[in-house]
């Protein structure tokens, strides 16, 4: 059985991790070999840098994980539809748009997406 994040084509990949750096799309495809949640959170840091380049970095290292979407990075929905779409297709998980009212923050994003990627190691916490 194939897990979520291997439903993207190869090929239809590649096209989609051509705008981000090498080391990203070396992420994403460690991930698709053995997804764990280190590897997760580095990529949503990731797909985040992408979008809100120089402003997120200077948030991420004031605010951490506190850092808010909206009010912190400016995000309007037509990227955190982009967001959504590059969970779903780097990661696996889908991100419905009426869950964003719950995810303020690159935290909240995180515990989300591991919940959902690793819902028995979300369990036993």
């Amino acid at each position: 059985m194939k897990s979520e994040s291997e439903k993207i084509p190869e090929e239809k990949l590649r096209e989609k991790l051509e705008p981000f750096p090498p080391e990203f799309q070396e992420l994403v495809w460690t991930y698709r070999r053995a997804p764990s949640p280190e590897v997760l959170a580095k990529i949503v840091n990731g797909i985040m840098d992408y979008h809100g380049g120089e402003v997120f970095r200077e948030q991420h290292a004031q605010k951490q994980d506190a850092v808010r979407l909206v009010e912190d990075l400016a995000f309007d929905s037509l990227t955190l539809v982009d967001l959504s779409f590059q969970a779903e297709e780097f990661i696996g998980v889908v991100i419905q748009l009426e869950d964003f009212p719950k995810i303020k923050t690159l935290g909240e994003l995180q515990a989300f997406l591991r919940a959902k990627a690793f819902p028995a190691a979300g369990a036993a916490c």
